[in-house]
């Protein structure tokens, strides 16, 4: 996949404006950390989602490439802050114990223009009874952030209950789900982490789109976060967006710097791991 960095297009197409917003989302290296900070109705209201305010200040302080959060919490947020991190607008949401296979549209491309966000964000449950619709929302999300030059990001999880539960985190199922999403025309497909960097290479090269790894469940040791984040990017991979493992952390905004040495500077994990001290 070419890097965000080398699109160069010319004119005042809307081509420019996607452009532009794909170079901030992925700082001068062509990689990214970002934060999602849209785990509250997915996940309940974690402590540290409960005081999103001071937990914002903390993960900006360590200066993330973006955030990811939904348009309500955005506007309670970044009107009172002066940092500058770009945040993509979760536009779609699901629910693990109400509804873990459908993601109800919760925003579109208007909002996240009007709002300032640099992409909008939906997820798709592939392998899901919904899966119809799924492709339907994300196709529409697409066709419209292309008029306006806005990136589009696809949170392409295998979650489906259609799949056999040994099969969801599977190579051949978070790749089809992955695929899936870059069949439809998305410019980042954020997925699981498949567990090594010959696995997760194999869903890089398969996705003709740009590929980020989501960060799973809070890890127990942060170097487990700062070595998966190596991993992908030796795969291939172009960064990462990590939610309960950066605001989670002991100290969210020195995990947002550890991981930006590993991602951007190519640090290895356990001189990164310096920087949590």
């Amino acid at each position: 996949m070419t890097s965000p960095l080398e699109i160069n297009p010319t004119g005042t197409t809307s081509a420019l404006g996607r452009a532009i917003r794909l170079r901030r989302l992925f700082g001068t290296s062509g990689r990214t950390v970002t934060v999602a900070l849209d785990q509250a109705i997915p996940r309940g209201v974690a402590p540290r989602l409960a005081t999103i305010g001071t937990t914002y200040a903390g993960i900006a302080g360590g200066a993330p490439d973006a955030v990811t959060m939904c348009k309500g919490v955005a506007g309670h947020v970044l009107a009172r802050t002066t940092s500058a991190v770009p945040w993509i607008l979760k536009a779609s949401m699901f629910s693990v114990d109400f509804h873990p296979h459908y993601d109800a549209v919760i925003g579109d491309v208007r909002d996240a223009v009007r709002m300032g966000a640099d992409a909008v964000a939906v997820g798709i449950s592939a392998g899901s009874s919904n899966q119809p619709r799924d492709l339907e929302m994300l196709s529409g999300t697409v066709e419209e952030a292309a008029k306006v030059g806005l990136p589009v990001v696809c949170h392409a999880y295998p979650t489906g209950e259609l799949w056999p539960e040994e099969k969801k985190g599977t190579v051949e199922a978070v790749l089809y789900a992955s695929r899936m999403a870059a069949e439809l025309g998305v410019d980042i497909v954020k997925t699981w982490y498949t567990g090594s960097t010959e696995e997760f290479r194999s869903i890089v090269e398969g996705t003709p789109a740009i590929v980020v790894a989501a960060g799973g469940a809070k890890a127990g040791d942060p170097m487990q976060v700062l070595r998966q984040a190596a991993s992908v990017v030796a795969a291939g991979g172009h960064g990462v967006t990590f939610g309960r493992n950066v605001w989670g952390a002991d100290d969210p905004g020195r995990m947002v710097s550890a991981l930006r040495a590993v991602v951007h500077d190519g640090l290895d994990p356990e001189k990164a791991a310096e920087l949590l001290k």
